[in-house]
């Protein structure tokens, strides 16, 4: 069996695969860019017709002080979810990998050299634990959507961080995993950190996410509406904190980013009335389901790991593509699945066009 790649191979074969694509990205089949139907609707008349900035926005722009945007998240989460927050548990900000970035150098701050892990975990997470000199120790070989996945938590008060949804396979942690977690937190006090970057793009049943069901004292929550609608030209994600924490965060995530731009601001307003709407992002994410599906179907891609949520499937293409850059299982940590690659439901119709041409007429 060949060798898992170590933590230092992972970080260098992202900057070589960032030189790639840089050179030639036209059929980059895993790429994180895409665009779908309902961008213009997502987006609304507000923003897609705003031109100018008013005297009042020529300013440093901040989200802690935009405090509709803190009550439309709390709003969001009780409705989804139950959850009943303050606004000293949501921190806002402008996309996820700066919150995750900001994380890691709370991490060093509070005093930790050595944490667990679910793998995989997202490539900033490594990249930047990796700088810090922070250890990351995974508690099992095998990734939540497989069978025979058993976690080994320490038996001790710890820092735990994972991946929900696991986004490049389009895969939610299962609930009777995410039961283990909160048990183990409970019992030990143990904090724990989600990327939760795709969440809130469940392709059936859209509601709650399991990882709320954990201590809201004890966990770290990272969502981004940025991917929920997959519109990464405006930047908007928030970490869900306990208030403990909410004045070191909010000091040093400031002091790392800086403000925000007008127009992620008017984007985390609209993303939120959207996804708190009764439609939500349900027409896009029936539009992901529906090209996965039309894959299997016309036999173009195959795989063992059927998705559940995302613009991500994680198989192996029946047609090789001219000059094709994919990310295979090396880049997630991942063993068993050699064949297998990353690739955007976005993208399909574009990347498999003969196979899309009959049904492109009935969207």
């Amino acid at each position: 069996m060949r060798q898992r790649l170590t933590l230092l191979d992972l970080v260098e074969k992202h900057q070589l695969l960032d030189d790639a694509i840089r050179e030639d990205r036209k059929h980059f089949v895993s790429d994180w860019n895409g665009t779908h139907p309902f961008v213009s609707e997502f987006l609304g008349p507000e923003i897609l017709t705003r031109a100018v900035v008013t005297p009042d926005q020529a300013r440093y722009l901040y989200f802690d002080e935009e405090l509709d945007v803190l009550d439309a998240v709390r709003k969001l989460h009780e409705t989804r979810e139950g959850l009943s927050l303050s606004r000293e548990n949501v921190l806002a900000g402008p996309g996820s990998s700066s919150l995750l970035t900001a994380l890691c150098l709370w991490i060093l701050h509070q005093g930790y050299r050595e944490v667990y892990y679910i793998p995989p975990l997202y490539y900033t997470l490594h990249y930047f634990l990796r700088m810090l000199t922070v250890r990351p120790r995974p508690v099992t070989g095998k990734h939540a959507f497989e069978i025979g996945a058993a976690l080994n938590l320490p038996a001790k008060k710890a820092l735990l961080l994972l991946c929900d949804p696991i986004w490049f396979a389009g895969r939610r942690v299962p609930p009777q995993m995410m039961e283990t977690i909160a048990n183990w937190q409970r019992d030990t006090g143990s904090s724990v950190i989600i990327d939760g970057s795709f969440q809130f793009m469940q392709w059936e049943n859209g509601g709650m996410e399991c990882s709320s069901i954990l201590d809201p004292e004890l966990t770290f929550r990272v969502i981004s509406p940025t991917k929920s609608l997959a519109i990464p030209c405006f930047r908007f994600a928030y970490l869900l904190h306990p208030a403990w924490s909410h004045r070191e965060l909010l000091f040093l995530y400031e002091n790392t980013v800086g403000g925000a731009t007008v127009g992620d601001v008017a984007f985390a307003r609209r993303s939120l009335q959207v996804l708190r709407s009764d439609e939500s992002n349900h027409r896009f994410t029936n539009y992901l389901k529906d090209n996965f599906e039309l894959l299997i179907a016309k036999d173009v891609i195959h795989t063992r790991i059927v998705p559940d949520c995302g613009y991500f499937v994680f198989a192996v293409p029946r047609r090789e593509l001219p000059r094709q850059i994919v990310m295979d299982q090396e880049y997630f940590e991942l063993e068993g699945y050699p064949d297998h690659v990353r690739i955007n439901l976005m993208l399909a119709r574009n990347l498999y066009s003969e196979e899309f041409k009959e049904t492109d007429s009935n969207l």
